[in-house]
């Protein structure tokens, strides 16, 4: 019973899988200059994802608990994003950084 009650929530939500492409980068409700388009993610039915931000690339387990999507890179701290809207075709994560809403919309490839 201890194993269990330790075990973190996963509801393994479908409409994440497959591959995303950014569209847009919202700071406080604004364009945020930044080109979504160098933005894309992909969560496998496994539990694992990739994500690449320009050149940069990362990668690890995925997990979704209602509407929040825990990611933990290999190797790194566990990280959560609010799922605004995620129906299969349109992926819309809300972030943190610094005291700042950010919104990141992606669509699915």
């Amino acid at each position: 019973m201890a194993v269990t009650a330790c075990q973190k929530v996963n509801d393994k939500n479908p409409a994440l899988l497959g591959k995303w492409q950014g569209t847009e980068w919202l700071i406080m409700d604004k364009p945020s200059g930044m080109d979504a388009t160098q933005v894309s993610f992909e969560f496998k039915e496994d539990g694992s994802y990739a994500a690449q931000f320009g050149t940069q690339k990362q990668a690890g387990i995925w997990r979704t608990e209602n509407d929040k999507l825990y990611t933990t890179e290999t190797g790194k701290k566990e990280i959560l994003v609010k799922l605004l809207k995620y129906d299969g075709a349109v992926l819309d994560f809300e972030m943190n950084r610094g005291g700042q809403k950010e919104v990141l919309k992606l669509v699915k490839q």
